[in-house]
């Protein structure tokens, strides 16, 4: 059943204590305290939430036990010809064949936590000292054949992060620019929540979002970018939480969700990382260096040196453990900071590299004492032996559940809409084609004004269908390039999720730009190029020289999607794609007859779309 929505007028707009303050009394289906009997024993007690539906309401959650057991990552550095990366190495050693020296590197060694629902865990340490590794090997989004895990992760007993509902909030805030922060939540609602809830469903749950994030005051502000201000970083980063925060994820992952913010800001962010754990939510963040008032809002702490734990476990029992190995808290000073420093490395000198070496390693080693009796066994062999058949059917239901997304319709209609919308709020991208076309058509018209029909004529209209076929298409190439090279940031992130599907996201480009783009610049271009160069005044004509022109058109598109699809940044996109127009522009037949090109080459000819093209206009006698 769903919970009635709150008057707007409950809640402060943007005011983050007395937000918290609110939903701290406001009644709620889910405990938000970690005194809760339920979150104090998870294994014993469990809350049905709506989310196993339709997840219609944030305050319920499904709660969700971590229990992180002797958790190891080692990776295999050995130089490989399969790895790029390793040439250098390879050639040093000069391995070219044969068995290769192994070489391993370990990223993580024996982590162990308990990580209760409603809690708030840190997860800290110095530059380099495996903390995205552990979170991301925690959210199971590291995948190597290079790669070696040991130990195990269960949430509820269950091996695998599949068989929770999880989202994970990357470092970097990967949002459209062009559109506000409701616009960008009800997008992505609509992609993310199953296509058994509503409309009227989906817009809830978006107001509710905003409200819980504080996003009231700029629901209706663009993202905005660096060119084109607009929310502010707060406001960004709490935006990138709620498209996450709209599947009511019981498990959520933050990578440094306060990189780039100033002190108030993080300190606000993470207040309301606080009330989203206390309404039953497990929330694991990576952080670095917070001040003094957002340690105090932690509920777990993870501190690494070098991959390996020198404590995890509550907050409140962090500075009391580090007394007894001999570092007691001086007053009046950070405890993050403090400790980051204790568990560190400094190699400023070979005396200090030693100093710091050895403290680090009785750390470690008297962490590994603690672990054994703090965390002992996880499970018998029996309850893993029960566990590995109840461990499948969750996989198979997280697997269905992972697929219970928009349907294919939804996903064309919703993606080719906000396409649109981007399209129309960027007029200097909409007037660069559409000037593109017009410049390009009167310029090539130009040179080649009024052809004759005479024998200098027939070559000259030869040179000006080439001209048609090959540059007005280039052009547009590599400008979908660009543009693609951008938006492709935000559809990897949604195909990650489950969000968004690739047919639906490329179908929706040409959909959204068939009336401001894809129509008009080769109609444009062909109206003018077409009379300028004085062929044949007939409509049938025109309109196959127009038809032809689109369909170069619409090939470039594809081109700089397979570009785009190799390689993901504009200087491997758009070298793909000139090498590519260079392969058709030598080998389409207009320079050189193609069976006069050698024959192991001739081949070109067949992938090259220029050569239609030109072969369209020749046959069709246009000039």
């Amino acid at each position: 059943m769903e919970r009635p929505a709150s008057p707007e007028g409950v809640r402060p707009q943007s005011h983050y204590s007395a937000l918290e303050a609110e939903k701290m009394d406001r009644p709620s289906s889910v405990a938000t305290s970690a005194d809760h009997p339920a979150l104090r024993e998870p294994t014993t007690q469990y809350r049905l939430s709506i989310s196993g539906a339709t997840p219609l309401s944030l305050d319920d959650v499904q709660a969700v036990d971590v229990q992180i057991r002797d958790l190891s990552v080692v990776v295999d550095t050995s130089p490989s010809w399969l790895e790029p990366a390793t040439y250098p190495q390879l050639f040093k050693e000069r391995r070219f064949f044969g068995p290769k020296k192994p070489s391993d590197k370990t990223l993580l060694h024996d982590v162990s936590a308990s990580l209760a629902p409603g809690s708030l865990t840190a997860i800290i340490g110095g530059s380099g000292s495996g903390k995205t590794t552990l979170l991301n090997t925690l959210a199971e989004r590291m995948s190597s054949p290079r790669l070696t895990e040991a130990g195990e992760v269960m949430f509820n007993g269950v091996k695998g992060v599949q068989s929770a509902r999880h989202a994970y909030v990357m470092q970097q805030d990967v949002l459209l620019p062009s559109l506000t922060v409701r616009e960008t939540l009800r997008y992505s609602a609509d992609l993310r929540l199953p296509a058994s809830t509503t409309a009227d469903e989906r817009r809830k749950v978006v107001e509710e979002v905003i409200l819980e994030l504080g996003l009231k005051e700029c629901a209706d502000t663009r993202v905005g970018s660096t060119q084109h201000k607009g929310c502010s970083g707060g406001e960004k980063r709490r935006t990138s939480i709620g498209v996450q925060l709209l599947a009511n994820p019981s498990v959520l992952f933050l990578d440094e969700p306060t990189t780039g913010l100033d002190a108030t800001s993080a300190f606000q962010l993470v207040k309301t990382l606080k009330s989203l754990a206390q309404k039953g939510r497990t929330v694991i963040t990576t952080i670095h260096q917070p001040r003094s008032e957002i340690w105090d809002l932690f509920d777990n702490l993870i501190i690494l040196t070098k991959g390996s734990p020198v404590y995890s476990g509550p907050m409140k029992e962090c500075a009391p453990w580090f007394e007894s190995q001999g570092f007691k808290l001086p007053p009046f000073v950070n405890p993050a900071e403090y400790f980051i420093d204790v568990a560190a490395i400094d190699n400023r000198t070979p005396e200090l590299e030693a100093e710091t070496v050895e403290r680090v390693s009785r750390l470690k080693a008297a962490w590994v004492e603690e672990s054994c009796t703090r965390y002992g066994p996880n499970t018998t062999a029996s309850e893993t032996e029960a566990n590995a058949g109840h461990h499948k059917q969750k996989s198979s239901k997280a697997k269905r559940k992972k697929k219970q997304h928009a349907t294919f319709f939804r996903q064309l209609a919703v993606l080719t809409d906000r396409t649109f919308k981007v399209t129309y709020r960027d007029p200097l991208g909409m007037l660069a084609a559409t000037l593109e076309a017009v410049l390009m058509g009167i310029v090539t018209g130009y040179i080649f004004y009024n052809l004759g029909s005479d024998q200098s004529g027939i070559r000259s209209r030869q040179g000006a269908l080439y001209t048609a076929a090959g540059l007005q298409g280039y052009l547009m190439l590599m400008f979908e390039v660009y543009r693609l090279t951008i938006d492709i940031l935000t559809f990897d992130r949604e195909h990650s999720e489950g969000c968004a599907d690739v047919v639906p996201f490329l179908l929706s480009r040409r959909f959204a730009r068939m009336f401001t783009e894809d129509l008009p610049v080769p109609f444009l271009f062909s109206v003018i190029f077409f009379f300028m160069a004085g062929f044949e005044r007939d409509a049938e004509k025109f309109f196959i020289f127009f038809a032809v022109t689109l369909l170069n058109h619409y090939v470039a598109m594809t081109c700089a999607m397979s570009c785009v699809a190799a390689v993901r940044h504009f200087p491997g996109a758009s070298l793909i794609a000139n090498l590519v127009y260079t392969l058709q522009s030598m080998a389409c037949g207009m320079f050189i007859q193609s069976n006069t090109i050698p024959v192991y080459v001739r081949w070109l000819k067949w992938i090259t779309y220029t050569v239609r093209i030109a072969l369209s206009f020749d046959i069709l006698d246009l000039f």
